[in-house]
């Protein structure tokens, strides 16, 4: 039998050898080589850029998830409808819209040409009307906005399209102090953004349909598309794309600029975040009205690949939920619990929110040919 000292010396030998090709492999060693980052190309809503460029969720994906993302922004609908083989050529693997809907127009259009297709949806952000002192105070005196809690409702979002946008009433003949021009409700181009469409989509319901907790057939969407083209050409020219534009009605004197502008929520909370001491500036002259109800804008990840699926899982990760909410003002749609509207006391948000389905895929491709074309629309 060995002895007790044997035993004992030849215990500290293995554990000196462990020891030692675990900081070799540390030091950069070349016996145990880490795995080199998988890149992958995801083209995804431009509202999403800042997010996918942090630091900290380049970190994640990279040590965590050993991936590596090339994010180029791109119009949800424009990239859910490039075809196949472009998007081969192309070697993307992901495709980031900011809306359902335009996961169920990949889908129709796609069927079966990615047989490892797979999709989730890991963020979202409701649709909201961003509105100034004065302008807000105008319409709670009409009766279309409620304030609750300290938060404004749009309760009476039909009787503003029909009886004053598209009657080409004024503000200041409505009592709004300081602000002239046509009441309407500007956004970026439905045509061509996401968080415009939203809006299209959320009057599209409300015109449409006796009940706007129902989403609008192609039968009635094709009879409301005449007014949902008058509501579109009251806007005049709009901002292409949600980023550009929601920083464009702030920085050239928003409701001076606009005095309702519709967008995402997080647009603001992400504005807020960025400001930091100087957000009271930004606040006073910014309130947020929900729709009630609203759409929430989803943002699913369409997986054309298995590595892309990887992609799926990564973002899941707490951490990158956590900094996608309380750096970006992305609500999470994987994770209860995250989104604790109290991280912005300052901002008065909703923490439930009314909301209806958006339309399925052929009343969405209707009103986007309504929107690109008029002649589409009769």
């Amino acid at each position: 039998m060995p002895s007790v000292r044997f035993l004992i010396g030849l215990v500290t030998v293995i554990v000196v050898c462990v020891v030692a090709a675990v900081l070799f492999s540390r030091s950069g060693g070349t016996s145990t080589p880490s795995a080199a980052p998988t890149t992958l190309t995801c083209v995804g809503g431009s509202e999403k850029s800042e997010l996918m460029a942090d630091p900290e969720v380049i970190r994640v994906l990279r040590d965590k998830y050993r991936l590596e993302v090339n994010f180029q922004p791109l119009g949800s609908y424009d990239q859910v409808q490039l075809s196949t083989d472009d998007l081969r050529a192309r070697k993307v693997d992901c495709l980031w819209p900011s809306s359902a809907s335009a996961q169920s127009v990949f889908e129709a259009q796609h069927q079966g040409a990615f047989p490892e297709y797979r999709a989730e949806n890991l963020l979202q952000s409701p649709e909201v009307v961003y509105a100034g002192p004065r302008g807000t105070d105008a319409l709670v005196k009409l009766g279309v906005v409620q304030q609750r809690d300290n938060r404004y409702h749009i309760v009476n979002m039909k009787s503003l399209l029909l009886d004053y946008v598209l009657k080409k009433q004024t503000w200041d003949g409505n009592g709004a102090t300081d602000l002239r021009g046509p009441i309407t409700v500007s956004s970026t181009d439905p045509a061509k953004s996401n968080s415009g469409f939203v809006l299209a989509q959320l009057q599209l319901s409300i015109i449409a349909t006796d009940d706007v907790f129902q989403a609008p057939n192609i039968a009635q969407a094709r009879r409301a598309l005449p007014t949902m083209r008058a509501l579109y050409d009251a806007q005049g020219l709009q901002a292409r794309s949600s980023d550009s534009g929601f920083r464009e009605w702030l920085t050239q004197g928003g409701e001076f600029k606009s005095p309702l502008y519709a967008g995402y929520e997080n647009q603001l909370i992400q504005q807020v975040v960025q400001s930091g001491a100087n957000s009271a500036n930004l606040l006073k002259n910014v309130r947020v009205l929900y729709p009630d109800p609203t759409i929430y804008s989803d943002h699913p990840v369409l997986a054309l690949n298995t590595t892309a699926a990887g992609f799926i899982e990564a973002m899941k990760d707490p951490e990158i939920q956590s900094i996608a909410w309380k750096t970006y003002g992305f609500r999470s749609a994987v994770q209860v619990g995250v989104n604790n509207v109290a991280d912005f006391p300052a901002i008065n948000l909703a923490e439930q929110i009314r909301t209806t389905p958006a339309p399925a895929a052929d009343v969405t491709l209707a009103l986007l040919s309504c929107m690109k074309d008029a002649k589409t629309c009769q």
